[in-house]
């Protein structure tokens, strides 16, 4: 009786290439099935994140511009940079003295150097420094008291006697002392040897704090705050930066001063790109108006 050898099974050649063929097949029509979605959920996770950032950013810009020293706002000639005199304090002073009061000190107009009556006594307020004159106010070493700033002339370099334009100075002093709950404010303008040229007919009277500056370059949203007071604007004042917004492909900053029936506004228009799957930028364009209160 003759032995027989096992038969041998498995598959051919051409066996292995057709299950290949048809597995590549079936992937290449799964990967077309699911790329789709895959593609739109990264595209929508990538233009949520860039609504997030200049959402924030706006948010962080109005609310900062919401405290704007009446008609201190100015923008660049490029529109790519707003600049501010942020308010830290404002209230109302005293016009005349009160016979009822005794003591009472009305703000004397013919003064370079005085304490006067706040008539908003408040609880203390946060962060206020004292004790400097208008050199010092100027040069963001102590807060500001000024007092009708109509924003004119706009260019510093007028020749006026009676400028009512904080950026210059001359409706400026340097707060010399701050008593919020006492009900007193004192101001020093003694090295300038000129009074404040105005009063305010509503008898408003604010503390500045610091400028504030919003730019843009090269990509990039920064604000800039703590620097000196400047007659002219600088795009990137010369001051810490503190970064807004990243992936800025452009942004525009517009003014509209209003007048004596409305409020100015602040147009703020920002355009946020980053590159998709395919190596193509694609942009998001977000806008903001921010109403400024121009009653001095």
């Amino acid at each position: 009786m003759n032995a027989r050898s096992p038969r041998m099974s498995g598959f051919t050649l051409i066996e292995m290439i057709a299950v290949m063929t048809i597995s590549a097949l079936l992937a290449v029509a799964v990967w077309y099935a699911i790329s789709g979605p895959l593609r739109g959920f990264v595209d929508l996770s990538r233009r949520a994140i860039l609504v997030d950032h200049g959402e924030a950013a706006l948010l962080r810009m109005s609310r900062e511009l919401r405290l704007a020293l009446p008609n201190s706002v100015r923008v660049t000639p490029d529109g790519a940079a707003v600049e501010f005199l942020r308010t830290a304090w404002g209230g109302r002073y005293r016009g005349e003295t009160d016979p009822a009061l005794p003591g009472s000190k009305a703000f004397n107009l013919a003064a370079t150097k005085d304490t006067f009556d706040i008539l908003d006594v408040s609880a203390a307020v946060n962060g206020i420094r004292s004790g400097g004159n208008l050199g010092a106010c100027l040069a963001g070493n102590v807060d500001c008291v000024v007092m009708y700033n109509t924003g004119q002339p706009a260019d510093c370099s007028a020749q006026s006697n009676h400028r009512t334009n904080a950026y210059c100075g001359d409706n400026a002093a340097g707060l010399a002392a701050f008593n919020p709950v006492a009900g007193t404010i004192g101001f020093d303008r003694s090295d300038a040897g000129t009074p404040l040229p105005f009063p305010s007919p509503a008898q408003r009277i604010y503390i500045v704090d610091t400028p504030v500056s919003f730019a843009c370059a090269s990509q990039f949203l920064k604000r800039y705050s703590n620097y000196p007071i400047a007659t002219t604007q600088a795009s990137a004042p010369s001051a810490n930066a503190a970064l807004l917004a990243t992936e800025i492909e452009s942004c525009s900053f517009t003014y509209d001063p209003g007048d004596s029936s409305r409020a100015g506004l602040v147009t703020i228009n920002l355009v946020l790109a980053s590159t998709n799957l395919d190596g193509v930028r694609e942009s998001v364009t977000l806008a903001q108006q921010v109403p400024i209160s121009n009653v001095p």
